[in-house]
């Protein structure tokens, strides 16, 4: 049985319903969870001003609210519902559909942002399974995102030129120059934005060989793909995190560096985390984005993580010696989430060194580096300034900056390290 038909037929298609026919067989889809959102239209205009990709294109969005929902967010989806209607009215001779998915009243156990891209990606696969299509091309973006002319284009070009490659992030950038920003609130997600490039950069610099962002506007993904990994996750937040770090385990990925998405700097307490929880925080105050992991936490990664086959060779007591050398604050937490004892278990269940190579980051992963940083830094490091991290780090990787360079400044050099990662 076709592995997009398999998959589809485990899927629960119960909990939402397509309010517009598909218009034509596509092969590629941009699916938008869409909540309470005061301006999706801005959104669909910034796609319908893309140059049209050769394949042909559809957007699905994801009109989505729980059980518990608040009445003005519920009546503000069916505005929503009602405006992509007149603009879909106003938009007759598109280059793509625009299909709008709604999933009212979900089971408030798993009801958000996660459930509603799975239930986009779902329809996606669907949709290829019933046009006869082997694979296509899932596009994971947010309703108050716009985007480069060059997008779909890039996309679709990326795919086409790494046809081994199973999924791309794309480069993103918030838009710190909108005139609509406070000075306080373009301070706060320069700082976000700068933690996260800090991070990814920091993990890259330790040795870990699978550093990515993980944004849920910002990548895309083979359908085939997608399904070998069980599809979306139904986190409330995080799902990006989650399913991304779930795909690297498949390989052959890559970054498009030659478009962007420009997510919105805005407040929101649609989930518990991410850049809108983060500048909600802010905005009343939080000092959060003010701080950040400490460089010198990474920096003691670099042993364990700089010849993974020296553990292929070693006894388990050699073993036992090796991580009793290592930092006491990653002896600890290596001890307590039982590491060694793992990796002997997984030398066992491997047959030979490249195959130990490759499986010993799929169990010492991004979770296991979130987990460890956590663990650290609430026994033996304090978060430390996020601007001398941030400096810290360029110059330990070669790049010469000031002391006293600038957040924006600073932020402008991580973008630019971003872009050089490639396939």
């Amino acid at each position: 049985m076709d592995i997009l038909q398999r998959y589809i037929d485990q899927q629960n298609n119960q909990y939402c319903r397509c309010l517009d026919r598909p218009g034509i067989p596509s092969s590629i889809f941009v699916v938008i969870p869409c909540y309470n959102e005061p301006d999706i239209l801005t959104t669909l205009n910034s796609l319908a001003d893309c140059h049209p990709p050769k394949a042909e294109v559809s957007v699905l969005v994801v009109i989505n609210d729980a059980e518990d929902a608040p009445e003005e967010a519920v009546a503000r989806n069916i505005s929503t519902s009602d405006c992509i209607v007149q603009w879909q009215l106003q938009h007759q001779h598109l280059f793509f559909d625009v299909q709008r998915i709604y999933a009212h009243a979900l089971p408030r156990k798993w009801a958000g942002v996660g459930w509603a891209r799975k239930i986009g990606m779902d329809k996606a696969v669907r949709q290829l399974v019933t046009s006869n299509y082997s694979d296509g091309i899932i596009i994971s973006f947010d309703a108050d995102c716009t985007v480069l002319p060059n997008y779909l284009q890039k996309i679709e070009s990326a795919f086409d030129d790494n046809p081994n490659c199973s999924f791309f992030t794309i480069h993103f950038e918030h838009n710190i120059d909108n005139q609509e920003l406070s000075a306080s609130c373009r301070e706060g997600i320069i700082r976000y934005e700068l933690h996260m490039r800090y991070y990814r950069n920091a993990m890259q610099w330790s040795g870990y060989p699978h550093a990515i962002h993980t944004v849920g506007s910002s990548f895309a993904v083979k359908a085939s793909a997608y399904v070998k990994q069980g599809g979306m996750n139904r986190r409330k937040a995080g799902e990006d995190f989650y399913f991304l770090h779930k795909l690297v385990l498949l390989g052959n990925y890559g970054n498009i560096s030659s478009t962007t998405v420009f997510p919105a700097a805005r407040q929101s307490d649609r989930v518990p985390f991410g850049t809108g929880a983060a500048m909600k925080k802010w905005s009343e105050g939080s000092f959060e984005l003010n701080y950040t992991y400490s460089l010198e936490a990474f920096d003691i990664l670099k042993p364990l993580f700089s010849s993974p086959s020296q553990f292929w060779e070693m006894k388990s007591t050699e073993i036992e010696e090796f991580m009793g050398n290592l930092h006491p604050s990653l002896q600890s937490f290596c001890k307590n989430s039982r590491t060694a004892d793992e990796l002997l278990e997984l030398r066992n269940n491997c047959s030979n060194t490249k195959i130990f190579e490759k499986r010993f980051f799929h169990l010492l992963n991004a979770f296991w580096i979130l987990k460890y940083l956590n663990f650290v830094h609430e026994t033996f490091f304090s978060r430390r300034d996020l601007q001398t991290e941030a400096v810290n780090l360029l110059q330990h990787i070669g790049i010469q900056v000031e002391n006293n360079t600038s957040l924006e400044n600073l932020l402008e050099i991580f973008r630019n390290l971003d872009k050089r990662v490639e396939n």
